[in-house]
Order: structure tokens, then sequence, then C-alpha cells
């Protein structure tokens, strides 16, 4: 978004930013996964999993990125008790059945909470437990960020229009400066995401593709050996 009126702002600080992971679980982009079954079961719901999947290989490139410019790469996962009795999910999320815990959404100790191997963190990454939307809410995120001195979070991950926008609104209202990408974000329905992309730009974030962060990113490797 740019800034209009006399007061100067001051754009994203990729020297002191950090890669933030939403929800890249199997449940959510693996096939096989919760939404992948949602897919196939109820096809009048459009839930269009594989275009969730092609964050995937973006994703890849710019966790590689931020880890070679020895910039953090922070997990946010969804983890959820069998009984979901500590979600923070609007009631209407909740399955009325919930089914075998095997089948269950994004439920502690199944394959389907678990971060895809594709994006595994690396040992000494960070990975943040959420209970609902937003990876900010009673979980230590901020702190971690804090600590890093990070004031910048570049988001990635899913779905675009729920757990990634609600993290990167509650990043704003605690002073960071956000960067969402266009390309390393997906939502169910494409249109959705397009939709939200359009409403980051305009009050939220800067939207850059993967290719622009990493340009950005390599930018620090550069003046670092500069």
């Amino acid at each position: 978004m740019t800034a209009t009126g006399s007061a100067a702002t001051t754009g994203p600080d990729i020297a002191q930013s950090a890669l933030i992971v939403v929800d890249m679980q199997n449940d959510f982009v693996g096939e096989g996964g919760y939404f992948d079954r949602v897919a196939k079961k109820y096809p009048e719901l459009a839930v269009d999993r594989e275009f969730l999947a092609s964050t995937i290989p973006n994703i890849q490139r710019l966790i590689a990125g931020f880890r070679t410019a020895g910039r953090p790469v922070v997990y946010v996962q969804s983890v959820l008790e069998p009984d979901f009795s500590d979600a923070h999910f609007p009631y209407w999320f909740l399955p009325d059945d919930p089914g075998p815990i095997e089948s269950r959404f994004i439920v502690k100790g199944t394959w389907g909470s678990e971060i895809i191997s594709e994006l595994k963190p690396e040992p000494g990454e960070t990975v943040v437990i959420k209970k609902g939307f937003n990876g900010f809410h009673q979980t230590p995120l901020e702190s971690v960020l804090r600590q890093r001195g990070v004031t910048t979070c570049v988001m990635t991950g899913v779905t675009t229009c729920v757990c990634v926008s609600s993290t990167t609104r509650a990043g704003v209202e605690r002073d960071f400066k956000m960067v969402f990408t266009s390309d390393g974000t997906a939502e169910v329905h494409r249109e959705w995401h397009e939709a939200e992309l359009s409403a980051m730009n305009w009050a939220i974030a800067d939207v850059k593709t993967s290719d622009e962060v990493l340009e950005l990113v390599k930018s620090i490797s550069e003046g670092a050996q500069g």
C-alpha cells in the first residue's frame, strides 16, 4: 500500500525479517489429508486442494533463501486435542461427529496435524502451536520475534483468507511490518485468494511474489559480503 499525505512511512526491513510459515500441514495441503478428503467427498464444495499444495515449491525456495541469509524461519502449526475442547475456532467450524481420531482435523499426534515432509523445520527452528486462526493469539509468537529483533514478517502458508490473513492483521496491530507473498499463500477457492490479496495490498501488507522477496533476501547476503 502506498502512503499518502505528508507523514513519511518506512517499508519492510528485510534485514530484520522472519519468514512465517502458517499451517503447512498434511490436513491442509497433503494428499489424503482432511481438505483432500473433503474435496473428494463433497465435490460440490469445489475445494481446490491442488491450489493449496501449489504453494509448496515457492515456500521451499523462500525457506532456503532465509536460511542462507541467516534470517529466522518460524513455523505456526494448528494442533488440537481429540475432543476439540481447546479449539479457538467459531463453534460452527467444529464437526458434530468427529469420527475416529485418525480422520479428525489437525488432532495432536495424527499424521494430518504434522507439518508436511517437504517443509520440515530444521533443528533449532521455532514451531509455534496455535489453537485458532490467529498465530499471535495466546501463543509465544510475538515474544519469539521480539527476542530475535524481528520487525518485518514475511507471510506464507494457508489459507489466505483465514489463518494467514488473521495472523497478518494481528501482526500489524503489534506494529510489525508485514509482507504477504502472493504465490506462497493459497485458499480453497482461487477467487477468494485473489480478493484477499487485493484487500491486503490496499490496507494491511506489502504484497510481493516469492521471487520479489528472494531478491530482497539476496541483498542481505550481498550486503554482508560487501
